[in-house]
């Protein structure tokens, strides 16, 4: 008796903890050697940005916002280094500040091209900031010619290895 007790009491458990146990598989964003995702929307200087016409291009994507220091460091750094030592690599940067001016003025502050300035003022709101689970932290993206990711969140020396 003492033993189908246990044994009862010992289904029971495991049966509750296995229905507990996740079976998804929890995603984080994209990753090197996954598809980007393609991306459309306007630039601070009314241009228009879709991500699937620079196939043929590497390009580095590099998502911030103007409250995020550390994000808008990386943004800044990048451009830079990419304008001097590798002006082949086409840069696209995504603010995610839910004020237009914002994003424009901190843009113009940090001597960025507004050319490669896109904005997305719907902010944590956005599908591009929840597709890319972007509340975890800004992200950049180095991406092939074929729109495959080649790696993510670059310094200058990772990207000067990878270009």
């Amino acid at each position: 008796m003492k033993y189908v007790n246990f044994c009862l009491v010992a289904i029971v458990s495991l049966f509750f903890m296995s229905s507990s146990i996740k079976t998804e598989k929890t995603s984080t964003g994209y990753y090197p050697g996954e598809q980007i995702p393609n991306i459309v929307l306007s630039g601070l200087e009314g241009q228009h940005l879709d991500l699937s016409e620079y196939k043929g291009r590497k390009v580095v994507l590099s998502f911030w916002a103007a409250y995020d220091a550390q994000s808008r460091a990386s943004n800044v750094q990048l451009y830079n280094y990419l304008k001097e030592a590798a002006p082949d690599v086409t840069f696209l940067s995504i603010s995610f500040d839910e004020n237009r001016n914002v994003s424009e003025r901190t843009a113009l502050l940090d001597k960025i091209d507004l050319n490669s300035q896109f904005c997305d003022e719907t902010g944590a709101s956005s599908a591009i900031y929840k597709e890319f689970r972007l509340r975890h932290g800004f992200k950049n993206y180095l991406i092939d010619e074929n729109g495959v990711i080649l790696a993510i969140d670059l310094s200058i020396e990772k990207l000067k290895e990878l270009i």
